[in-house]
């Protein structure tokens, strides 16, 4: 795939959960994120899509999801101005396709991914089974991923397919469901998980799938995480070897950016 050279700005941009191709998600969903994506082209090196971006992704060899193709475009709009698009696997789009990699230009990385960027050695992570003592999850993320069910799900038609994973990331959602107080238990939870990463020598931690926007200081290092693209429509900056939380709905509000949608 042909790409550009130009260099670009020395900033990184980290966002997750998204969730593309909800039963009921609506275009502004798609379009605000479209707008975000746009708005990057030309002014960032790399940009990490720490876990689901899309509710369900399979790819068969010969068909792709008609899953938000907008921002599909846009992510292959952005590689060809020369950023680096790297798409990590969360717990509802693990099973990416040459499709993605080799048309798109995306990296993908099915587990954790240790980069260095700004004199900063950083580990990032979707988040799902972290859990202490999540055995059940643990050996149900191996059985799902493996080639036999890979291989077992490709000879499913792609429409009913489409309707098993939709109750299927119903039940994933019920199951992975957080107590009451969800910001409190995720937040302590992660922050338990990322001081032994801390310790292994990261100077940050970032991660999805807790919907909680959040850059915390800790005794070693930073815990990011990361939010969502579903309410709070946040991301996270690294420019200069500082870290900053922002929200593009608030940039919305304040600046006047309409989405296409909406114009």
């Amino acid at each position: 795939m042909q790409r550009h050279t130009r260099t670009l700005p020395d900033r990184i941009v980290f966002i997750a959960d998204a969730h593309l191709g909800m039963p009921w998600e609506d275009r502004a969903h798609v379009q605000e994120l479209v707008s975000f994506l746009r708005g990057l082209q030309g002014g960032i090196s790399h940009l990490y899509i720490v876990g689901d971006l899309f509710d369900f992704w399979f790819e068969y060899r010969s068909v792709v999801p008609a899953i938000a193709p907008q921002v599909v475009f846009e992510l292959y709009n952005l590689v060809q101005a020369g950023t680096s698009v790297t798409l990590l696997a969360g717990n509802h789009d693990y099973w990416f396709g040459p499709y993605l990699r080799d048309e798109v230009g995306l990296n993908l990385h099915p587990e954790a991914l240790i980069v260095e960027h700004q004199g900063l050695r950083l580990y990032l992570h979707h988040g799902d089974g972290l859990y202490p003592k999540d055995y059940g999850y643990r050996l149900l993320k191996r059985i799902v991923r493996s080639k036999l069910a890979i291989t077992l799900f490709s000879l499913i038609h792609p429409d009913l397919a489409r309707r098993i994973a939709e109750i299927t990331s119903r039940t994933s959602r019920q199951y992975l469901a957080p107590p009451p107080g969800k910001d409190v238990w995720y937040t302590g939870l992660f922050r338990t998980i990322a001081n032994q990463r801390l310790s292994e020598g990261y100077d940050a931690v970032i991660y999805g799938h807790s919907h909680v926007p959040l850059i915390d200081d800790r005794e070693k290092g930073k815990m990011i995480l990361l939010g969502d693209w579903i309410t709070h429509e946040t991301y996270v900056l690294l420019e200069n070897g500082n870290f900053t939380l922002h929200s593009w709905k608030d940039k919305r509000k304040n600046t006047g950016v309409r989405s296409q949608e909406s114009e």
